[in-house]
């Protein structure tokens, strides 16, 4: 039933095809024409059928090609105006065999190469409007098919012709007629019914008229060519010896149009499929076989063609799942074949004009009109531009222009993305070094001084001048610019941390060549953060040496950046009594304010001095002691899976260590190593256990140097997570 119903669609619309292509100056080839597309048609459906990755699918000749090459081949044969039928008909051949040939070569090329996903990255306005055009295209043709004139003003002038008028207005009534039918009737007899009713109506009007089958031909009304029995087609030697191949080698665009709409529409169908049917197709195998079958049918003159969405779902749902569908489809259209001469020259011009004009109405409807309230207004836009285009200059430029526009969108789009992740002064953003309050002090004052910039995405012309704003009016607040506040503070460091960028291009390269420039200018430094490969090397080729530069300083990621940055402004103020030299007194004095047990708090801690790499802390351990860093620094630190080390932070002069576990007396959870030569001062719990019983006071402030601690790190914790949440 299915290959009955399939069958029957492709000898209609074969009919149609042929009519389309093969029509006023070339209508001495519609016989051969109808030939060669149920032949074509045939071996799509057979081969597909055999190959295909899903069992049921039907193939068939798809029309949206067919209008692009209706209207290349109109214009050749109006070039070849003065040329004998012979070689206009031979070099319609030739291009409609040549651009089945390219399309089959696309299809196996793209699924030899497994390449099938990046087709579908293809701008869908565009897409639609391809299709959309194809649509404008096939009214066109169907009034070229009425009227014998190509173009759309010819084609309308020619209706100023009665008979004309007459074939015309029967066109609009059936595809208005199919248009209602379809829209109400979901059965798939619906449009064979359709056209056998109005083919039987019109021959048995005639006789009612008083009008001949001859007249009728003379008229218009029925295509001038005689009937026949069999089927005939275009012969090889005399294509290749007559055919005009600077034409079809003009034609050769078009022909690239046509392989990559196909293309497209195959992926389509074959997503559909996939959605419909519940199971996942390798569209690549789908490539391969469809253009195995394309190249044959394209070596014998045919058009193209692939998987029908429609007929294979349908054969789904009537419970055709092996390759009988699609075989039973080949036998039905080869068995046309031999009645084709006869169909040719019984159907009414007014039957395959209307047809086409059926087919052409319902893409504009679906990619023009519904695709309004599916699309955005912008991308509708383009859409319109796209059918404008191929309807006032050509299909080339259609596609050329819908490419255009939207690859000016996407640019316009996304460089209004942000690609600045996240912008932090120095006083509020702070590396993982836990210092002495002192210096902590110092670095809220002077952290100003420092200015951290994270950036995401793809850099590229469109979105790097998002950077160079922010930085110069971060240069001119300072005063370091005309007009700017000279009261604010002067940046010294300028920290781009690139640990969340994907690439960037040489333009953007050079806005940073413009921000290095600033830097100079203001007696800055410009500290580049986790820079990867590839932006090295973008910088390298517009004159960036990170290694050489003066200016530049690279970091391996944005908390070494800081902590360079930061024990930069520390070295400048030395003398602040917050150094590493500073003793622990005075640490504590500026962590709690004076207090006149301080000095009796120091006395009751041990000394321990370590040397780098000694473990203070092993993870794992029951807490029994605090640390009090006196003099250099230790790093905290946990061991990956892989053996490596991961450092979470470092700790200074007059930080604490390791209080958390001891007072909620729980196992330690890092390794604390000595980095350099450090002088560690200690409280067990033995002695804070003591000091509780025998001296509450002196226990009481060192229970207030914990709490001042804990309270520290709670606070940089919360502006931490801040800081990650925006």
């Amino acid at each position: 039933m299915i290959g009955l119903i399939a069958g029957i669609d492709n000898l209609g619309n074969g009919l149609a095809i042929a009519a389309l292509l093969f029509t006023g100056p070339l209508a001495a080839g519609l016989g051969a024409g109808v030939g060669v597309v149920l032949l074509s048609a045939a071996i799509l459906a057979l081969l597909v059928a055999l190959r295909s990755t899903q069992p049921n699918s039907v193939a068939l000749v798809q029309e949206t090609g067919v209008a692009i090459l209706a209207s290349t081949v109109a214009t050749m044969a109006a070039g070849l105006e003065g040329a004998p039928e012979g070689v206009r008909i031979a070099t319609a051949f030739a291009i409609l065999g040549g651009s089945t040939l390219v399309t089959g070569l696309l299809f196996w090329m793209v699924g030899r190469l497994r390449l099938g996903r990046l087709v579908r990255f293809f701008p869908y306005p565009v897409v639609a409007g391809f299709l959309a055009g194809s649509g404008w295209l096939l009214v066109e043709g169907a009034l070229a098919m009425v009227s014998g004139r190509h173009g759309l003003g010819a084609g309308i002038a020619g209706l100023a012709a009665p008979m004309v008028a007459v074939t015309a207005a029967a066109a609009v009534g059936l595809a208005g007629l199919l248009v209602l039918v379809m829209r109400r009737s979901a059965s798939p007899f619906a449009m064979p019914l359709v056209l056998l009713t109005a083919a039987l109506a019109f021959h048995a009007g005639l006789p009612l008229l008083g009008v001949t089958a001859e007249q009728a031909r003379g008229w218009g009304w029925l295509p001038g060519v005689a009937g026949g029995d069999g089927f005939s087609l275009p012969v090889p030697t005399e294509v290749l010896a007559l055919a005009d191949w600077g034409r079809v080698a003009a034609a050769l665009p078009a022909m690239v149009s046509v392989a990559v709409l196909g293309m497209l529409g195959l992926l389509l169908n074959v997503s559909g499929i996939e959605l419909a049917q519940g199971r996942d197709i390798d569209a690549d195998a789908e490539l391969r076989s469809t253009g195995a079958a394309n190249l044959l049918a394209g070596a014998l003159g045919g058009p193209s063609g692939y998987v029908g969405l429609g007929m294979t779902l349908l054969a789904g749902r009537m419970g055709a799942r092996g390759r009988g569908a699609g075989l039973a489809t080949a036998a039905v259209i080869l068995g046309g074949l031999f009645v084709a001469g006869w169909l040719v020259s019984v159907t009414p011009v007014f039957l395959t004009a209307g047809l086409i004009l059926f087919l052409g109405v319902e893409l504009l409807q679906e990619w023009l009109i519904e695709a309004r309230r599916r699309l955005p207004r912008t991308e509708w836009l383009i859409v319109l531009a796209v059918v404008l285009a191929i309807a006032g200059i050509g299909f080339m430029e259609g596609l050329a222009l819908g490419l255009a526009v939207s690859l000016a969108m996407f640019v316009y789009s996304y460089s209004r993305l942000p690609v600045i992740r996240g912008r932090h002064s120095g006083a509020e953003l702070r590396s993982r070094v836990d210092r002495s309050p002192a210096a902590s002090l110092h670095l809220t004052a002077a952290g100003a001084a420092i200015e951290a910039m994270q950036v995401q995405g793809y850099l590229f012309f469109g979105t790097a001048e998002q950077i160079v704003g922010p930085v110069r009016d971060r240069l001119e607040r300072a005063g370091v610019q005309a007009g700017g506040d000279a009261g604010a503070q002067p940046l010294r460091f300028l920290i781009i941390d690139f640990r969340h960028i994907k690439g960037m291009d040489s333009a953007a390269a050079g806005v940073f060549r413009r921000i290095r420039n600033l830097i100079e200018a203001a007696g800055a430094t410009l500290v580049l953060s986790a820079l990867p490969d590839a932006v090295e090397d973008a910088f390298r080729n517009c004159g960036l040496d990170p290694d050489r530069d003066p200016v530049l300083r690279r970091a391996p990621d944005l908390d070494h950046a800081l902590e360079s940055c930061e024990e930069a402004l520390l070295a400048e103020d030395g003398g602040s009594g917050g150094g590493a030299d500073a003793p622990l007194l005075r640490h504590l004095e500026a962590m709690t304010g004076p207090h006149p047990r301080l000095a009796d708090a120091v006395a009751a801690l041990d000394t321990l001095h370590l040397e780098p790499d000694e473990v203070l802390i092993r993870a794992g351990e029951t807490a029994s002691d605090v640390f009090i860093i006196g003099r250099g620094r230790v790093k905290v630190q946990i061991a990956l899976p892989d053996g490596r080390s991961l450092r979470l932070r470092t700790m200074t002069a007059g930080a604490v260590v390791g209080e958390i576990a001891l007072l909620l007396g729980q196992t330690r959870g890092a390794d604390v190593v000595v980095e350099t030569t450090a002088t560690i001062h200690r409280l067990t719990a033995a002695t804070l256990a003591r000091l509780e019983r025998e001296d509450p006071e002196l226990a009481l402030v060192l229970h207030r140097i914990l709490a001042t601690t804990l309270a520290q790190k709670v606070t940089l914790a919360n502006r931490l997570i801040e800081q990650a949440a925006v």
